[in-house]
């Protein structure tokens, strides 16, 4: 049996649309092992059939392996919460993508060492983010979920240029998650189809800052380079409670805080000397203001990205 972790990730971090990406310290982890036929355990009903996104990226890898596909059973356990922002259709396809390259080489049967260092060689780590990035459609998200850390990727043609740096372990995160969801399909058409050129350079340059910010981990920098005018201020008023939750973050000193991914997760990093309460603080404040509940999930860097590992003990539900 093998068992995939795959961790949260948070996109865009402000003016990065669709090319900056983080990996947070929460994740989702399946265990697999071939089976006489396909199921799926702890899926919700409504996403364990065919169309399951893990299940499509696990064919898709193997036709890109050219490979028959194999029948599964699947255990899905997901902190990650959906449609949040956090990445978990990400971790679905990339933990499908990562099943099909670990059965067909055998890996299950092999040793603990060998499973994982072959997950980690730089090819097949390569070869996921093909994979799930076709089954994903940008790299946003999958690329610091493969690689962990900070992550900056693009398409070019079909070639997918992609950077990674290590996450400042000090910062301290905070997710702020709201019990209602956004489907990231809604999220996209309340984007214009047309930008202004200001706006458009203004993203540009601030994208930048922010990648440098981050290599640097530098805070004082990052303030002032994540502001986005190409896809927050069309999505915040799809998000109740927006402004509430962004004014109450800044109040308990964040460094910075944006729009995770299409939302409705706002993310607020923290220098590592802010108190330890501060979450705490930051859940009293929100309750007594915000019309819905929000969660705050203190989070910190994962700079280790998808793990693998081949596990002995049977897992009787699967």
């Amino acid at each position: 049996m093998i068992e995939i972790e795959v961790p949260a990730t948070s996109a865009n971090l402000g003016p990065g649309f669709d090319c900056l990406g983080i990996a947070l310290s929460l994740s989702n982890t399946f265990r697999i092992e071939r089976a006489a036929t396909t199921h799926l355990k702890g899926c919700p009903p409504q996403w364990a059939g065919e169309d399951n996104l893990f299940l499509r990226s696990f064919r898709h890898a193997c036709s890109i392996l050219q490979t028959s596909v194999p029948e599964i059973a699947v255990e899905f356990v997901s902190p990650i919460p959906p449609a949040r922002g956090l990445g978990s259709s990400a971790a679905l396809a990339v933990a499908g993508a990562a099943a099909a390259l670990l059965l067909q080489t055998g890996a299950e049967g092999g040793t603990e060492l060998a499973c994982s260092d072959l997950l980690r060689r730089p090819e097949n780590l390569d070869f996921l983010l093909r994979a799930a990035t076709d089954v994903e459609g940008h790299p946003d998200n999958a690329a610091p979920a493969i690689y962990g850390g900070f992550a900056a990727a693009a398409l070019a043609g079909q070639k997918i240029i992609v950077s990674r740096s290590a996450l400042p372990e000090a910062w301290r995160f905070a997710a702020c998650i709201p019990d209602f969801n956004l489907e990231t399909s809604v999220a996209r058409k309340a984007l214009p189809s047309s930008y202004p050129r200001s706006d458009v350079v203004h993203s540009l340059s601030h994208a930048v800052l922010t990648a440098l910010a981050i290599q640097k981990a530098d805070l004082s920098l990052l303030s002032r380079a994540c502001e986005d005018r190409i896809h927050e201020p069309y999505r915040r008023p799809l998000i109740p409670d927006f402004e509430i939750v962004e004014t109450a973050c800044r109040a308990q000193n964040a460094a910075a805080v944006w729009l995770s991914g299409s939302g409705p997760t706002i993310l607020a990093v923290f220098e590592p000397s802010v108190p330890e309460k501060t979450e705490q603080s930051l859940a009293s404040v929100i309750a007594a203001r915000a019309r819905y509940p929000w969660h705050i999930v203190p989070l910190h860097a994962d700079n280790q990205g998808v793990l693998a590992h081949r596990i002995s003990k049977e897992v009787s539900s699967v």
